[in-house]
């Protein structure tokens, strides 16, 4: 009976689990915000930082979210017109700088789209598309990596 036990025990500790969904989240959310830096830069690797517009180089600046992510509110942390190249200071040190972000989302898209980020942040993400968006966001970031010639491992 021991023997059995310890087969079947064996045979449960060697089976590999699935990553967890919010796992999957976390790696499709590292993309965009890779996604977002390589999209925002020049060939030689420099953009501006949205909420300050100090020029910055794409491996040191972040993916800032208007709209942050967090525990309740994920929905809109993979949507492209939410996650844009922020210097470090900025995220990090100001909170995302909200004052200098709102005023450039205002000038790029418009209160409509502010306002339907804010309504998609409390939606739920289903694990297949995130797995989807995770096989065609990679996709992407070594498309453009490769156009500008940068090194990216994803």
């Amino acid at each position: 009976m021991k023997a059995l036990s310890d087969k079947l025990t064996k045979k449960i500790l060697k089976k590999k689990k699935a990553p967890k969904k919010t796992n999957r989240l976390r790696l499709a959310c590292e993309l965009a915000q890779l996604k977002a830096r390589l999209t925002e830069t020049d060939a030689d690797g420099f953009g501006r930082c949205v909420s300050c517009g100090k020029p910055i180089h794409w491996q040191e600046g972040s993916g800032g979210h208007f709209q942050p992510k967090g525990r309740n509110y994920n929905g809109a942390c993979l949507d492209e017109r939410n996650v844009h190249l922020q210097c470090s200071g900025c995220n990090l040190y100001l909170q995302g700088n909200p004052a200098g972000y709102n005023r450039f989302m205002v000038e790029r898209y418009g209160d409509a789209v502010i306002e339907e980020i804010e309504q998609m942040s409390y939606k739920l993400h289903d694990r297949w598309a995130v797995d989807k968006y995770i096989a065609k966001t990679r996709r992407e970031c070594r498309e453009l990596a490769k156009t500008k010639n940068f090194t990216v491992n994803i």
